[in-house]
Formats: C-alpha cells, structure tokens, sequence
C-alpha cells in the first residue's frame, strides 16, 4: 500500500473525519452506501468492496459494490451459516483471510479470479449486526494493522448511517401516508356534508351518487363501526353521520 503508507497519521485522521460527515450527512441508502466507497478509497487501497446487509428474512444480500457487480450478482441472498460473511455476522468479529490459495473455494464457491486477500467487518447498530463491510485484493496481505483499523473504525459510522436513512426512509413513507389519510378525510368530510344536505331535501339518486363516491373514498381510510343506514341505503361512519 505504498501510495497510502505515505499517508501521516494528521492526513488519515482528516480523511476519516470527512468520511464521517460525508456519511452522515445523507439521508437515502443508495447515496450513503456510494459516499462509503467514494471516502474509502483515498484511505486504504483494495480492489473490490461491497457492503452487504441483513435483510427482512435473515439472509444477507449485497447492497452496493465498488465496482458495480453485475445484476444477478446483486439479487443473490446467501444464508448466514453458508459463507465466511455470515461468520463476520454471526460473530461480529472481523474476519481478514491474508493468503487466499489461487483458485480457492469457500463452502462450495469458488473465491473471485485473482482475489488473494480478503477483509470482511460487522455493522453493528442498535446492539446487532445489521450487515458487514468488505473488502478485497489482488495482492497477498494486501492491509497491515492500521490499514484494517480504517475499516474497523469506518463500520460503526456506516451502520448507523445505514439506520438512520432507514428511519429517514420510514418517516418518510409515514409522512407520505398521513398526508394521503388527510386529503381521504377532507373529501369524506365535504361528501358527508353534502349527503346530510341532500338527505334533507336533494335528488335520490344524486344523494346515491355522493354515498357511493363517500364510500369509495373511506375504502382507503381506517374502518369504524357501521350505523344504522340513512335514507338512500348507504351506511356512514359514526364521525360522519352527523
């Protein structure tokens, strides 16, 4: 690692710093998990990098890689008992494999042309591993202590900026959702409004129309309890019956 051994320990700091904030300072997935690689590489040199998470059902699937992996490589979901990975997680301990043998299989699956060291690191947050960063290289003993102390110190500002655009995300969505619970309410509202007018002295089949458009319209909302149905046959929400 010639051109980052030059590096005193002032320069690395600063670029660990930066890092930091450039990780947390993004609220999508896919930025933060591209802003990783793009900070990482002037830190440690490695050939290939990938972070791969836990997902819904408790197999690890790749997030982002540095390079792009292809599609079908993207999509694969690897059992956590099945793959040195799945040890990084399980034990949430880092796993280096310093000397990979040419043409080497793990579990089965033959270890990528050429890769002959590789780094893998837990992303704990919220006391669990959630994922874990990893790296590799074409050079044998490609990271010497303080290399693999970069990684070590990076994951834990990854996995927390990984949980907070998931939350960010979340809120989002929740956000999104209350606004379209909203507008359902102000038009159910109006429609109920208009039905308690035309119940009075309106058309039947007008009124007939406003219940069936209200009823569209509650289709989408919480269900409350049924009342007895008003003249025309429809039946209201106790909040809306008047």
């Amino acid at each position: 690692m010639v051109a980052v051994a030059a590096q005193d320990d002032a320069t690395r700091a600063g670029l660990l710093l930066r890092l930091a904030r450039q990780v947390t300072a993004r609220h999508d997935l896919d930025d933060v998990l591209a802003e990783v690689f793009r900070s990482l590489r002037p830190l440690v040199e490695f050939g290939g990098g990938s972070i791969q998470l836990l997902d819904s059902e408790g197999w690890i699937q790749m997030a982002a890689s540095d390079p792009a992996a292809p599609q079908h490589v993207m999509a694969q979901r690897v059992p956590l008992g099945t793959s040195v990975a799945g040890r990084v997680i399980l034990t949430e301990a880092p796993v280096y494999l310093p000397d990979i043998a040419p043409g080497a299989e793990e579990n089965g699956r033959r270890v990528s042309e050429g890769v002959r060291s590789y780094l893998g690191v837990p992303l704990v947050a919220d006391g669990r591993a959630i994922g874990l960063l990893q790296v590799d290289s074409l050079e044998p003993d490609a990271w010497d202590d303080d290399d693999r102390a970069v990684f070590v110190t990076t994951a834990p500002i990854v996995a927390a900026a990984i949980q907070n655009a998931r939350a960010h995300a979340r809120a989002g969505l929740a956000r999104l959702r209350t606004e379209a619970v909203e507008g359902r309410l102000a038009e159910a509202r109006a429609l109920a409004a208009t039905a308690r007018r035309l119940v009075a002295d309106g058309p039947v089949d007008e009124l007939e129309r406003c219940l069936q458009r209200l009823e569209a319209v509650l289709a989408g909302l919480p269900q409350h309890p049924a009342v007895p149905r008003p003249r025309g046959g429809a039946t209201l929400p106790q909040s809306l019956s008047g």
